[in-house]
């Protein structure tokens, strides 16, 4: 659901719609997302996830993304740029809270917004948001089921439940004793942390929290300087900007996208393995080299195709 855009933003009938969007426009469809996804995090997403538990406030999150997606799907005449900007704000204030309580949900549906958007004239990107409903309906008839997350159910007093929970999740794993030993360990953390008298400003009065905090800051800021971003919601643009038809570039666009869910499947399978720096330098190293590929043939490209490439502009935050 995050970045629908980048097919979107390319189709015709989304830009008969909005009125063929100038790009300081499109550039506010995509970064107001952002604006509502920092509020949540601030102000909502993790209270939520700690009051109610991490079951509940992703089915609220995904409950708030789904009304999101609706206004954007359902945008139509003088007020569809409007629309389009509340639903991003709201869909980003949803994502917000899905990611606090359970990030790996992040990839699904990620690839259909692509491979679903070739349609008709008026309805295609419509078609393209609407399918994203089909994961986010699974996922939240399917989260009732699940089971809470041992260490809210410690923090709120449900021990035995709790560890009925690692049973549950170690069977075949961990004896009853070792589970009993694990259940242990989370106690401790909670008390440790409770007597502490930590709280939100410790991370920038602590010394060693803040050293924590200001490497976890900087890695995140340079994922977002990287590039990746530009792809993730422009290269359909990029593609059609170097002459490429509305197909072929929606073609780029969907399999750069299923590359990418099918590559965060490999992942889980090996960080544990390899180590998660190893894992992000060689990640880091093979991106580089894609993105140097990705710069090179504009030049080469445009003359071939008897066209001047366009002028792109995308600035987006993560």
């Amino acid at each position: 659901m995050l970045a629908f855009l980048a097919s979107v933003l390319v189709h015709p009938g989304f830009k008969e719609t909005l009125q063929s969007p100038d790009a300081p426009r499109s550039g506010l469809i995509t970064a107001i997302y952002y604006l509502g996804s920092w509020l949540s995090y601030v102000f909502f997403a993790h209270p939520a996830a700690d009051r109610i538990g991490r079951r509940y406030a992703a089915l609220v999150g995904m409950a708030v993304i789904c009304l999101g997606q609706a206004l954007q799907t359902g945008a139509f005449g003088s007020h569809a740029l409007g629309m389009v900007i509340a639903g991003r704000i709201v869909a980003g204030t949803g994502t917000a809270i899905i990611s606090t309580s359970v990030p790996l949900y992040q990839r699904v549906g990620y690839a259909m917004t692509f491979w679903d958007n070739d349609r008709g004239l008026s309805v295609g990107w419509r078609f393209s948001l609407g399918a994203s409903f089909i994961p986010a309906l699974f996922f939240m008839g399917a989260l009732p089921f699940m089971r809470e997350s041992p260490r809210w159910l410690v923090e709120h007093g449900k021990t035995e439940e709790a560890f009925e929970t690692l049973q549950f999740y170690r069977e075949g794993y961990y004896t009853s004793d070792e589970a009993r030993t694990e259940l242990s360990d989370i106690e401790r953390s909670v008390a440790i942390f409770r007597i502490s008298g930590l709280t939100w400003v410790s991370l920038f009065t602590n010394r060693s929290l803040f050293a924590r905090l200001w490497r976890a800051a900087l890695l995140q800021f340079m994922a977002q300087m990287c590039g990746a971003i530009a792809m993730k919601y422009y290269l359909p643009a990029l593609f059609e900007a170097l002459g490429f038809s509305h197909r072929v570039s929606l073609l780029a666009g969907g399999i750069e996208s299923t590359l990418k869910t099918g590559c965060a499947v490999v992942e889980v399978l090996i960080i544990d393995r390899v180590g998660r720096r190893l894992t992000l330098i060689a990640g880091a190293i093979v991106m580089a080299f894609a993105l140097l590929a990705l710069a090179l043939p504009p030049g080469f490209m445009a003359p071939r195709y008897g066209r001047r490439t366009k002028p792109l502009f995308a600035r987006t935050t993560d």
